[in-house]
């Protein structure tokens, strides 16, 4: 199999050369244009009075509006921006397409304060769910009402005659009821799994219900499969929220624990793509255990075709903070008899990474703890006397806690690191908890890497953060944690970036991760018009405003209107077929 270069795009309908003679189907005129890109200057805050000329989906030309107007032809259409802030369309560098579709279908408990409220969102499902189907969903995080994790009992109580599984926000734990876990075989006597945890009552020995990392495969197994139009009602409604958000491409990471549904997952959206009706564009990655025959697949289908492409691996090393699952070098504060722990059989994981590097696909590997991100890094450096070249391609996603050491050598390489700031409104509060303000200095240290000279690429995790760029944008460069938290100071400030820095990471910099910048994340001539228009110029916007202030109006993809915001106008647009 031909080997790419880490540089390189995906071989996917790569630019061709413009045609200056025949003049473009579209101008929008009376816009601020942010191109973004890796060169654009550090001050720059977008050309006031610019205009983009647009032909077959690509951009023909970005600049001033008089010169722009020069390219317009008879029938050339001319559309205005009315001053609208137009930049590339947001990048989502890490989302869980499928798993975040489908919970918006699901119990929600996102937010939940108390444990009442959770059993009453639960015990409202039940007037709407016949007896003996399954309630799912998740999204709960035990920080929110004081630290205590949900039970068996508190499902028992308003869900007797229904099985229920209910995910916490990270996708790495779950709480099942009685009647669930029956049906899955786990008891008093059940084992722990390799590589996962039933909790258990310390006095009797009972399972709790809680199910951490390998553990929560069980439910898996007893959880009727999704049918496939399921799945592509799930995934299409994700690819239109992502629309919604002013997201044009999404790096689709798959299941966090049943590698058979990421296959399921390409294959639906293999079918939207074929069919016309895949909105996005999404890059999407398989198990890196599967990597044998994900390469067989690329040997075969190519490397993508349209607005969907593969050829990514995902792995994980370690669990999640907020499950005290992550692998660190010392203790957690709050559990001293827990270090966290790697998730996999790390021996064989390197095994993978090296025989997916040399099949030419990229791999995306997880770490979250401080030892497992020196144990990703160790391991590069063991695969780079291998692979000195394709171990550039190598990404990690999160890099949430790192030590001095980890983030120099990420920067000194170059390396990748895919990035979630809203993670912070859920983990910040309790880091100093949980680990100590050491240990607290070195968490997210996003000035940091940049510093060094990481590529940095933002993302959400959608569904464990919500997919939200403007959001994203606002937690990066202000660091504010939630009211409850000194909402006017910010934390670890030395870590913000400056909102140039966010633009293109979430923007440029996912585009880059992807292998995709030469044909998307930024304006320039040539490449696919994948753009979102927002309604005020954020430079112009006080950092802690933008969340309030800021909103996606329009958001175009190939050239085409494919969202805008209700009362945001009703211009004529190159509308969505």
């Amino acid at each position: 199999m031909e080997q790419r270069s880490p540089a390189a795009a995906r071989p996917l309908d790569p630019p061709r050369p413009q045609d200056p003679e025949r003049p473009p189907d579209w101008i929008l005129t009376n816009a601020t244009v942010w191109a973004g890109g890796p060169n654009s200057p550090g001050d720059a805050s977008g050309l006031e009075g610019g205009a983009l000329a647009l032909r077959d989906g690509k951009i023909l030309a970005v600049g001033p509006e008089d010169e722009v107007r020069n390219l317009k032809g008879r029938d050339t259409a001319l559309f205005p921006m009315e001053g609208r802030f137009v930049m590339p369309g947001f990048v989502d560098a890490h989302v869980h397409l499928l798993v975040g579709g489908l919970q918006l279908f699901r119990v929600d408990l996102r937010g939940v304060s108390t444990r009442e409220e959770f059993m009453q969102r639960v015990g409202d499902r039940t007037r709407t769910t016949p007896p003996g189907e399954w309630i799912l969903g998740g999204g709960w995080n035990q920080e929110d009402w004081g630290g205590e994790f949900p039970t068996r009992e508190w499902l028992d109580r308003v869900t007797p005659e229904h099985p229920v599984f209910l995910e916490r926000m990270d996708l790495h734990m779950g709480v099942a009821n009685s009647l669930a876990l029956e049906m899955a075989g786990i008891d008093h006597d059940t084992p722990d799994p390799e590589n996962g945890r039933i909790d258990r009552d310390p006095e009797t020995g009972r399972p709790t219900g809680l199910l951490r990392e390998k553990a929560v495969l069980a439910m898996g197994r007893v959880v009727p499969d999704l049918t496939d139009a399921a799945r592509q009602s799930a995934v299409r409604a994700a690819a239109l929220t992502a629309l919604s958000e002013g997201i044009t491409q999404v790096h689709d990471m798959g299941a966090v624990q049943r590698a058979s549904e990421s296959w399921h997952s390409l294959d639906i959206l293999r079918t939207l793509e074929a069919d016309g009706r895949l909105p996005v564009r999404v890059s999407s990655a398989l198990p890196v255990a599967h990597w044998e025959r994900v390469a067989e697949f690329v040997e075969e289908e190519g490397w993508g075709r349209g607005r969907l492409d593969w050829g990514r691996v995902k792995g994980f090393v370690d669990g999640s903070f907020g499950s005290s699952t992550a692998w660190f070098h010392e203790p957690y504060l709050h559990e001293p008899d827990s270090r966290g722990a790697e998730i996999c059989d790390l021996e064989q994981l390197e095994a993978d990474l090296a025989h997916a590097l040399a099949a030419g696909l990229q791999p995306a590997v997880h770490a979250i703890g401080d030892r497992a991100n020196d144990w990703l890094l160790e391991a590069c450096r063991r695969l780079r006397g291998r692979y000195p070249d394709a171990v550039a391609r190598l990404r990690v996603e999160h890099a949430q806690h790192l030590s001095p050491e980890a983030v120099q050598e990420m920067g000194a390489q170059g390396m990748i690191t895919s990035l979630q700031p809203l993670h912070m409104l859920d983990d910040a509060p309790w880091v100093r908890t949980k680990l100590g303000e050491d240990r607290e200095r070195r968490s997210f240290a996003f000035g940091s890497l940049e510093r060094a000279g990481a590529l940095l690429a933002l993302g959400s995790d959608w569904p464990v953060a919500a997919m939200d760029p403007v959001g994203t944008l606002w937690s990066a460069v202000t660091r504010l944690l939630p009211a409850s938290r000194k909402p006017d100071e910010p934390w670890l400030p030395d870590e913000r970036l400056s909102l140039d820095s966010a633009l293109r990471a979430h923007t440029w910099g996912g585009a880059r991760a992807g292998g995709l910048d030469a044909r998307t994340g930024s304006l320039e001539a040539g490449k696919v018009a994948d753009l979102v228009a927002l309604s005020h110029n954020p430079f112009q916007v006080p950092p802690e405003e933008l969340y309030e202030r800021i909103q996606v109006d329009m958001t175009f993809v190939d050239g085409v209107l494919a969202y805008r915001r209700e009362d945001a106008g009703a211009s004529a647009a190159p509308a969505l077929p």
